[in-house]
């Protein structure tokens, strides 16, 4: 007697797996009614995850742009304009003002915001003595303005 084996399910590969709901209804052709109904439901819910990631994956393009947008550019080491004291002096000339006495001269020098240096230099009167009084004053400050307590050292 001729025994009967039963056939083995056709190997499905990677390439075979359906990927899309159209592919899954296609599948469905030529099956029972029954079949047909199942194969339905899994392609009705394998379009609702294709909607979900394609609104997923929209987001994500948006988020990232906004990431780039706000994404700080290279800081760069800011140079100071050395011409910067020629230049206020040419336009105090310009504009005919005053230039600051030889007695009592303040220089204010300002370099990027940072670094704030201030030094004041003093004459004493002629009868008082002959000796000159120099104050300096040295104050650091961050970009919020904010006085630095202790300053680097260099």
């Amino acid at each position: 007697m001729e025994e009967f084996k039963t056939p083995s399910p056709p190997q499905l590969h990677s390439d075979d797996t359906p990927k899309t709901s159209r592919q899954v209804r296609e599948m469905a052709k030529h099956r029972s009614r029954p079949t047909r109904q199942k194969y339905r439901k899994i392609a009705k819910g394998l379009e609702a995850l294709e909607m979900k990631v394609a609104v997923q994956n929209a987001r994500i393009t948006g988020l990232e742009e906004q990431m780039a947008q706000l994404r700080r550019g290279k800081k760069r080491k800011a140079v100071p304009n050395p011409n910067r004291r020629f230049m206020a002096l040419a336009e105090a000339l310009a504009t005919g003002e005053a230039l600051p006495d030889s007695k009592e001269a303040e220089i204010e020098v300002d370099v990027d915001e940072e670094v704030e240096s201030m030094i004041e230099v003093g004459v004493g009167l002629e009868d008082e003595s002959d000796d000159f009084r120099v104050v300096t004053k040295h104050c650091q400050r961050t970009r919020s303005g904010r006085e630095v307590k202790k300053p680097r050292r260099e």
